[in-house]
């Protein structure tokens, strides 16, 4: 019987493990995204046209990571209570959330943006870490 629920339990655990590994890697994207740019800004400066550099792109990006996230958080930390999670969660949203304001504003230059922005990935990255531990589901 006990086995019966552990399995019942990894099996509701599978939606929440994906939208945690995706929520990893839309943060790891975003972060080697905002890591890569400037490398490629200063080699090749034609490329600072390009969609990656434009601040549509950070917002496109933040749609997609907030209601990702957020879901992941939520329904992980209703499986396994743990409070610990919504610091770096809450510190990486806030992070990026400011980031895309800051570059709106013209209130920092590219690279101070994109420190910001990596500055909320590795929090996130860091959220969903410990969310997936949380739970028990293991490593990434």
């Amino acid at each position: 019987m006990a086995a019966v629920l552990k399995q019942q339990q990894r099996d509701t655990d599978l939606p929440v493990s994906w939208l945690d590994r995706l929520g990893i890697g839309v943060s790891a994207f975003c972060l080697l995204q905002c890591l890569a740019l400037p490398v490629l800004l200063v080699a090749a400066p034609s490329l600072s046209a390009g969609f990656l550099s434009h601040e549509v792109f950070h917002v496109v990006l933040l749609a997609v990571i907030v209601p990702v996230s957020g879901l992941a958080y939520t329904l992980g930390y209703l499986s396994h209570r743990n409070p610990r999670i919504w610091v770096p969660a809450a510190a990486g949203l806030a992070f990026l959330v400011l980031a895309v304001w800051l570059e709106h504003e013209h209130a920092l230059p590219p690279l101070g943006v994109a420190a910001v922005t990596s500055i909320g990935g590795i929090l996130l990255i860091i959220g969903h870490v410990l969310n997936l531990k949380s739970r028990g589901t293991g490593s990434c």
